[in-house]
């Protein structure tokens, strides 16, 4: 479904030499992992005779039986891929293989890279390519929309999924750093890495095996057999092999590879997502602790990027438009970062309010009194009897409230800043955030102009979670803080409705920021289509919202995104904080491309 694929890790229950029942076993759960819907069902190294038995590995016996069980484990595989390891014997040597089997047969042998030498031959020495369908130890599995290899340690081989054997003792530390590889390669190469480390308590003399399985995809860990299970585990994980086919191509990462190719029938996608980790907010870490350390270092990035561009500069001023709200709250909490990261004074930051036709009380006090308690250089320039007289000027009627009533406002407070920063020696700093510049939710030549822009990557939901960081580390503007993050967003360019209320509410326009985040990230770094995004959507926000009104803010997304391109190509420099950045030199399509297909 969409391109995911369901793959199963099976730790079973062995007993070390017994080959025929631990055939049953594997036999057993590859059953229950096809019930399950898997695509492909990975098994540990030695798997069907036990890693430690040692000796037993010269045995002709358990030669012959490890052979004979290995034909029936193929010859009950289906359209579901198996791997599973067993000790191969060719050409009178023993080799510690990974076996794959499809549709009843041996589709290729690969002698495993971490091999115990005291037992097993080297893989350079085992015989490629013979007549049982046996492959040497480089061989890619392609099954048409899956491919899959074993790790050598020789590097990526551009596989969708990656299988990593590992033999390794149950010690303190162990199971988290085998967590730490595996987001850290699926990361780095965007695949789907499945980690495999034995099967546990197969036998305790000398040391414990290590039971611990996992897949990780694109840096998260999707699913997971703990370490030190007594009892046979399996786990399953719904990884979406198609983005990450689009996340290497648009790295550069291999898309294909010299390794020889293994061909399997094609393999069933997951028939339903009920082992898909997905978020509402995907771009965004899922624990407390994890959200405070993403927090810190996108401010820490924020703040040593404008620092770098004021000192090569030479500006003397950081000159910011505050309106109360989330976006010239985050910049001005970045801006007293860099005040004390470059060492320049008090004074530094110029923080200008620029109170119009619809500013609140709220936003503009809460704007003012931030910027007091941050020691900034406050100044109030109010903009409406200047709008006017531009009113009068262009014979535009004031009582209308169109694109020119609004625009007039925001390129108003733009001059202002612009002659500010030309006056004081300063630079103007940019507020807009991502969200905003994906849909050109700002006026050209107004707030969309900057010097540069320190919220440039930054996505409208995420913005709360680093005001949050900053309550931490501002305890005494925590409250102010927390009353911006309750305040509906608004540009306040229009009367207010009420006392104290905004004329307009963004989202009740658009939309809510939440699902047009994820439309940005589904579209941006996934590269899903149209039908592939409103599942995801309706699936993970469609409680919250209902069916129409996603539909109708994929509607206005996708029309205001290809349409405000010309926005987003005449827009300032800004700092890259995320793994989405829509400025020129990272979104690179004309103005006029057409949305056609995804509209």
């Amino acid at each position: 479904m969409f391109g995911f694929f369901r793959t199963s890790v099976c730790s079973p229950e062995i007993t070390p030499g017994d080959v025929a029942s631990n055939g049953k076993e594997i036999l057993r759960l590859y059953r229950k992992a096809v019930s399950g819907g898997a695509s492909i069902v990975f098994f540990p190294s030695l798997a069907l005779a036990g890693e430690s038995a040692g000796e037993l590995f010269f045995q002709a016996s358990l030669l012959r039986e490890a052979e004979k069980e290995t034909e029936k484990i193929a010859a009950a595989s289906g359209e579901c891929a198996v791997v599973f390891g067993a000790p191969v014997c060719a050409e009178n040597s023993v080799f510690d293989c990974f076996i794959v089997a499809q549709e009843g047969k041996i589709r290729g042998v690969i002698p495993s890279p971490d091999f115990d030498a005291r037992f097993f031959a080297s893989p350079a020495l085992f015989p490629a390519g013979n007549a049982d369908g046996n492959r040497g130890e480089a061989a890619l599995f392609d099954a048409g929309s899956l491919t899959f290899s074993l790790y050598t340690g020789n590097g990526y081989s551009g596989a969708d999924i990656v299988f990593i054997s590992r033999k390794t003792s149950a010690v303190p530390g162990r199971e988290k750093a085998l967590h730490a590889f595996a987001e850290n390669f699926s990361r780095e190469n965007h695949c789907c890495c499945v980690v495999l480390t034995g099967c546990a308590g197969e036998s305790t003399a000398g040391r414990v095996r290590s039971g611990a399985s996992l897949i990780a995809s694109d840096g998260k860990i999707l699913s997971s057999i703990p370490i030190l299970h007594t009892e046979s585990a399996l786990s399953f994980a719904d990884a979406d092999l198609e983005s990450l086919r689009f996340l290497r191509r648009k790295s550069g990462k291999a898309s294909a590879s010299p390794m020889e190719k293994v061909p399997l029938s094609p393999l069933p996608e997951a028939r339903d997502l009920r082992y898909a980790c997905l978020s509402s907010a995907p771009y965004l870490p899922e624990t407390e602790e994890e959200r405070r350390f993403f927090a810190e270092e996108t401010l820490s990035i924020q703040s040593f990027a404008l620092a770098h561009r004021m000192k090569v500069s030479g500006a003397k001023k950081m000159v910011l438009g505050i309106s109360g709200g989330l976006d010239s709250t985050l910049a001005l909490l970045v801006l007293d970062r860099v005040r004390a990261l470059a060492g320049l004074p008090k004074k530094s930051i110029l923080a200008v309010t620029m109170p119009g036709f619809g500013t609140t009380s709220r936003t503009k006090n809460n704007a003012l009194l931030l910027a007091e308690k941050l020691q900034a250089d406050v100044r109030t320039i109010p903009i409406v009897n200047a709008c006017r007289q531009h009113f009068r000027d262009i014979g535009h009627e004031e009582t209308r409230h169109d694109a020119v009533y609004e625009n007039a406002q925001a390129r108003e407070r733009t001059q202002i800043l612009m002659d500010l920063a030309n006056k004081e020696q300063g630079l103007v700093i940019g507020t807009g955030d991502l969200s905003e510049s994906s849909m050109g939710w700002c006026t050209y030549n107004g707030d969309q102009m900057a010097m540069y822009n320190v919220n440039s990557a930054v996505m409208k939901s995420v913005i709360p979670v680093l005001l949050k960081r900053e309550m931490e580390r501002l305890p005494k503007a925590a409250k102010i803080l927390q009353d911006v993050i309750d305040t509906p967003v608004s540009p306040e360019l229009l009367p207010s409705s009420g006392k104290d209320a905004p004329g307009h509410r963004t989202e009740e326009i658009l939309g809510a920021y939440e699902i047009h985040d994820f439309f940005i990230h589904a579209f941006c770094h996934w590269g899903c289509g149209k039908e592939k995004i409103l599942f995801l959507a309706k699936a993970v926000l469609g409680k919250k919202y209902g069916a129409k009104e996603i539909e109708r803010c994929y509607a206005i997304f996708m029309r205001r995104f290809f349409t405000q391109q010309f926005k987003r190509s005449a827009s300032p420099e800004g700092v890259n904080a995320n793994q989405i950045a829509l400025s020129p030199d990272e979104w690179r399509v004309p103005s006029d491309v057409s949305g056609v297909l995804w509209n």
